[in-house]
């Protein structure tokens, strides 16, 4: 398990992502495409974290693990409470292209192509946990055991 802090702002906090992701991405054998979605998710997660959350620089912790048969990225911060999940992008689909502003999709991207994601609030952290199979056989990330924390949890299919 590797964690690395890092107090900067949006742009600076998507490097970070990519390294720590790609180091992960090396030391588990991870396939270029699964890699790819990993690291955008991470990306983009972190990245938001510090624009809307902290509004242009703050502390985010990404912590990553390898299991046997699929790899994790937590991200952890202290900005005011928000779940991506609960992140709805169906005003904007419904708005004509020409008419609505940029982005606003990343989210959206980003969680469809995970294998699991939890989400938990707690001791004023937000903790996003990112599950990616290592095989693009193994698709199945129901339940999580041996979470990061110890602890069972619920890993949303996306």
């Amino acid at each position: 398990m590797r964690t690395r802090v890092l107090a900067l702002g949006a742009d600076d906090v998507a490097e970070a992502a990519a390294d720590v992701v790609g180091e992960l991405a090396r030391d588990a054998g991870l396939p270029p495409g699964r890699a790819y979605w990993l690291r955008l998710a991470v990306e983009e997660i972190a990245t938001n974290v510090v624009r809307h959350g902290y509004q242009g620089r703050g502390v985010v912790r990404l912590t990553s693990g390898i299991w046997p048969d699929r790899v994790w990225v937590r991200i952890e911060d202290e900005a005011s409470e928000f779940d991506p999940r609960s992140h709805d992008p169906v005003p904007r689909l419904e708005t004509a292209p020409a008419e609505r502003e940029a982005g606003g999709f990343g989210l959206l991207l980003a969680l469809r192509k995970l294998d699991g994601f939890c989400y938990e609030r707690s001791d004023g952290q937000n903790r996003n946990t990112l599950i990616m199979s290592r095989s693009p056989a193994d698709t199945d990330a129901e339940e999580v055991d041996g979470a990061p924390d110890g602890n069972k949890q619920r890993a949303d299919r996306r």
